[in-house]
């Protein structure tokens, strides 16, 4: 009877080691599940974020070549005539101010200086003269992002050291930057 009763306790001791490796696994398992449900929702998240991505990118670059198609409309003169008063009334208190533009603009920004000059003194009587030249530095044609660069003007003062840039690239870069989260809700609506 004492061998029977000690290889009864070395069953259910045996039997309880294997119980608890099973629940061990089982855990095991319903964590290695649930990591995996997780990096599936993550790459899933991921991957429509990229697409979302993919897609205000491509808006954004049809947004600049909208844009850079302003040069060859008819009101581009007029245009560029404001965007030198806009940056003369940011430096209104400069006396030297020089405008660059792109090279395929120098006879049209060239033309528009005296024009700009003349409306300036409209909206700021009593301000000192100031001499006011087209720079010598070019602006690359193409719009790229973040650099002054496209159609437009940068007028510049004390040698370069203060910048308005207003050029239509760097307009449109604010626009995105300001309007990017109503971009974004308009185009993927949060869905319920």
């Amino acid at each position: 009877m004492l061998v029977s009763l000690d290889k009864q306790s070395l069953i259910l001791t045996g039997k309880s080691k294997i119980n608890d490796q099973m629940a061990q696994m089982e855990r095991d398992h319903e964590v290695q599940q649930r990591i995996a449900r997780s990096n599936a929702i993550t790459a899933s998240r991921t991957k429509r974020m990229e697409a979302r991505d993919i897609l205000l990118q491509g808006l954004i670059k049809d947004a600049y070549a909208q844009v850079a198609q302003e040069a060859v409309k008819p009101g581009y003169k007029g245009l560029v005539t404001s965007l030198i008063v806009q940056g003369l009334l940011t430096l209104e208190n400069e006396t030297d101010v020089e405008v660059c533009c792109r090279e395929e603009d120098v006879k049209l920004v060239s033309d528009c200086l005296a024009a700009a000059a003349a409306e300036f003194k409209k909206k700021k009587e009593g301000v000192r003269s100031m001499s006011l030249v087209l720079s010598k530095q070019r602006l690359p044609s193409d719009i790229i992002p973040q650099v002054p660069s496209g159609p437009g003007v940068v007028v510049t003062a004390r040698m370069g050291t203060i910048v308005c840039d207003n050029t239509l690239g760097s307009r449109l870069d604010l626009v995105r930057y300001e309007k990017l989260p109503e971009l974004r809700s308009m185009l993927f609506p949060k869905s319920e």
